[in-house]
Order: C-alpha cells, then sequence, then structure tokens
C-alpha cells in the first residue's frame, strides 16, 4: 500500500483528524472536544492517540505514514514550527509543536496557519481542483482567507500574508479587532453585517424588531439572511449591502492577483444567489474586464472538511519539497 498522510484541525473546541493517501483518497475521518485549558502536552496527547486510533482502525501503523500536517490557528512559524501565542488554546507560549509531534510520532510534522490550509484543501480537494491560482474568502465571525498562486500557498515573508480581512477599504472606517480602521472584515462578515444593522435600527421597520423583542443585540447574521430572503426591505438592503462589500474585496483580489477562481467559503457561503449574484455583480463593476469576467466565483466544495484535508494536502507538498 502507498503511504498516507495525517491532516490535523486543531480549534479551541474542536480537533479533528484524517488519514488521506497521496492519490487524496479519504480513508476515516475522526474528531473530538479539544481539551484547550489544559495546556499544549494534554492536547499534544490527545492528537497523538486519536491519530494512533485511527490508523490502527485501518490496519495501518506509523511506518505507513509518509507525513503529518497540522492546521494550527495563529500566529506561528510555519517554517520552524513553533506556534507562539493562540487566542484560542490557553498557556501556549512558543510551543515547538512540530519538534514534539516529530518526536512522538517518528515522522516528518508541518505546521501551518488554519486559514492557509484550509484554502490550500479547496485547491487540493475541493472546489479549486484543476487551477493554478484562487483565493479564498473564509466569511463568518471574521473575514479570513488564503491564497494559492501557481501551486504555492502565498505565505509571505513573515508567514503573515493573505490576511484578507484588513485590506483597508474605508479611511478613518469601522474600528477593528486589529486595532486598526476601516478593515473589510469590519463590513463584509458577520459581525460587520451587524453592525450595518444597528446604524438604522432606532428608525428602521422591520420584522427584525418582532424576532428580536427590538433588541438589536440579540440580532444575528441567520435572522437577517432569513428576513432577506422573505423581502423584509431592512433586511435585504443590510444583506445586499454586506455582499456588495464582499464583492469589493472580490474585486481587488482579481486586480491585483488575477486569480482563476475564487471562492467563498465560511458561515455566510451558503447564502445562494442573494450572496453570489451581488458579489458577482460587484466584483464585475469594479475589476478589470479581462480577469474580472474571467474568474469564477465559487462555492466550497468541502464545507468543514476544508481545514483538515488541506493540513494533508500542505504535509505532502511540503514533504515533497522539502524532504524528497
Amino acid at each position: 500500500m502507498s503511504k498516507v498522510i495525517i491532516g490535523v484541525d486543531l480549534g479551541g473546541t474542536n480537533l479533528k483528524i484524517a488519514i488521506v493517501t497521496e492519490d487524496k483518497k479519504i480513508l476515516v475521518q475522526g474528531d473530538c472536544s479539544t481539551e484547550a485549558k489544559a495546556g499544549p502536552e494534554v492536547v499534544m496527547d490527545q492528537m497523538e492517540k486519536l491519530i494512533k486510533e485511527l490508523l490502527q482502525s485501518q490496519d495501518l501503523s506509523l511506518a505507513n505514514v509518509l507525513a503529518a500536517g497540522f492546521g494550527i490557528p495563529g500566529p506561528l512559524n510555519w517554517r520552524t514550527g513553533v506556534v507562539y501565542d493562540p487566542p484560542n488554546l490557553e498557556n501556549w507560549k512558543d510551543v515547538p509543536l512540530g519538534e514534539e509531534m516529530n518526536k512522538r510520532l517518528g515522522v516528518p510534522c508541518f505546521v501551518d496557519n488554519d486559514a492557509n490550509v484550509a484554502c490550500y484543501g479547496e485547491y487540493w480537494m475541493g472546489a479549486g481542483q484543476g487551477a493554478k491560482s484562487i483565493v479564498v474568502f473564509t466569511l463568518g465571525t471574521g473575514l479570513g482567507g488564503g491564497i494559492v498562486i501557481d501551486g504555492e500557498l502565498l505565505r509571505g515573508i513573515d508567514g503573515t500574508a493573505a490576511e484578507l480581512g484588513h485590506l483597508k477599504v474605508e479611511r478613518n472606517g469601522r474600528l477593528c479587532g486589529c486595532e486598526s480602521r476601516g478593515c473589510l472584515e469590519c463590513y463584509a462578515s458577520v459581525t460587520g453585517m451587524l453592525r450595518t444593522a444597528k446604524l438604522d435600527w432606532d428608525k428602521a421597520e422591520t420584522s427584525l424588531k418582532k424576532v428580536t423583542g427590538g433588541d438589536p443585540n440579540k440580532l444575528n447574521g441567520l435572522m437577517i439572511y432569513i428576513a432577506a430572503l422573505e423581502g423584509d426591505p431592512f433586511a435585504l438592503k443590510v444583506y445586499t449591502e454586506t455582499a456588495e462589500w464582499i464583492g469589493l474585496g472580490a474585486a481587488s483580489m482579481v486586480n491585483a492577483l488575477n486569480p482563476e477562481r475564487l471562492i467563498l467559503c465560511g458561515a455566510m457561503s451558503s447564502g445562494g444567489d442573494l450572496l453570489y449574484d451581488t458579489v458577482r455583480k460587484t466584483m464585475l463593476e469594479n475589476s478589470f474586464k479581462v480577469p474580472g469576467k474571467r474568474c469564477q466565483l465559487l462555492p466550497p466544495d468541502l464545507g468543514n472538511n476544508a481545514g483538515v484535508l488541506g493540513s494533508a494536502g500542505c504535509a505532502l507538498a511540503r514533504f515533497q519539497t522539502e524532504c524528497a
């Protein structure tokens, strides 16, 4: 049997692991709750235990493993595998995750940013298959992203490239969690959509007031989306404005990078025509004509599995480049 690759998606809440063959066949997947508050040693014990259990379930051992990839919330150093201080993992301070997991597993272990591996997952096994260059927007509470150019993840000299949520779209605009102002994330995410809704909440005539009991702090993105689909004018205006901001970000990517495909992932990506038609229209109106028309705007194929499968894909690519 050919060698297999281990993919690990480590979040503050859940741990996912997949065993994948070199030809992209998913053999088995497993998950568990992350014991994030227990510290890195306990979490690494969890990863080691689940990896070995999944291998055993397929009559495999670590001798059958080519490499392992770990998608981790940053900040981290993807070259050395050191995880600095992720906000969702307590007591992780300068943890040499790649080195420690190599000692435990005895195989090359590669660490990458979780948004980057999710992007690579769509490139390797999802909606980006067959393309040489893709851009991924991850639309959720915030706005993350990833970029693949000529088959390679764009990481930047410090590993911080593709922070697409922090493209500057408004001078002196809304205050962002990064402590800057006017970031795309402040307008084109679920949080941004809620901020937009609250601006005109007091004078708005909307069914959302009945749903929330008149309290804008009880609003969520799904409420706005459903009300927009039902034709509520206020909800439709808020949702459309949010989609237009996404389209402006997409147009910037088209003009800067000329990608073949732009993929919308995350919680908002299931918005259907209401989302995609507006994003596409705005993107085409604000980008150069030829690359704008060429760029395909697509929903994801992998959903919540993009990270764990992308971790495996990144590990395979890095093994072939760095170890072969």
